[in-house]
């Protein structure tokens, strides 16, 4: 019975003291995400002010992952339908990987790496596994060994690391302090990933404006974008 109450106050209402709300955070996300992509794509190869800013755009792309999977479970403990949720993140992840594939690998389709998205989706199905089950129950350790080691296993973009965190910011959502340290211990490793924890801060536990499947759409047609910007200036 302590389980079950523990679950349903971990998908009910959190008080939130900030001003942001979760379309501004995925803003947030999405343009230093493409900050990011850019500077890997058509700066990695220049040396001198080009690797500079290279590295500038690479360090900016740091914030973009903590505050995806921040989102994912505010999405996972807000949504009507988990299992439908899971699909449409399933259905865009196989849609982003030609796309990725291309940008990233050079290739149609290449399987040593796989797109964010598929992350996402073994979080979720991570979150939906232990979602009656608090953090040290066994259950929740032997779902999150299997289950980071399917995204090590299929590579996902941070493997395992990306299962944890999502855990983290799921088990630790009604607690922000706690929530706070913990996900800064995850993230010190890259240090510019901490920033990301000021807009979480900041989230006022609203949705927010703008249609949900734009956001959806934005990874893999910026990915496709990309590639074509790329492969023209390749032809010229």
């Amino acid at each position: 019975m302590q389980s079950e109450s523990r679950s349903d106050r971990l998908q009910g209402e959190v008080y939130h003291s900030g001003k942001m709300d979760g379309s501004t955070l995925k803003w947030i996300a999405l343009i230093t995400m493409l900050i990011d992509h850019i500077g890997f794509v058509f700066f990695s190869r220049g040396d001198n002010i080009l690797f500079v800013v290279y590295t500038v755009c690479r360090q900016i792309g740091r914030i973009s992952f903590p505050l995806f999977c921040f989102l994912l479970v505010e999405g996972f403990c807000h949504t009507r339908d988990v299992k439908k949720y899971i699909l449409r993140m399933t259905g865009f992840a196989f849609l982003a990987e030609i796309p990725f594939d291309l940008l990233f690998r050079g290739k149609i389709v290449k399987l040593d790496a796989q797109n964010v998205l598929f992350t996402f989706v073994l979080g979720l199905v991570t979150l939906l596994l232990v979602k009656k089950n608090a953090l040290w129950d066994i259950k929740t350790i032997l779902t999150f060994l299997v289950m980071g080691g399917l995204a090590y296993f299929f590579r996902v973009d941070y493997t395992w690391f990306g299962i944890a965190l999502i855990l983290v910011f799921y088990y630790f959502r009604e607690r922000p302090w706690e929530r706070t340290m913990v996900a800064g211990a995850f993230l010190i490793w890259e240090p510019v990933s901490l920033l990301a924890l000021l807009p979480i801060a900041c989230y006022n536990g609203e949705r927010g404006k703008g249609g949900k499947y734009f956001f959806y759409w934005f990874y893999p047609l910026h990915l496709l974008v990309l590639w074509m910007i790329k492969t023209e200036m390749r032809l010229l």
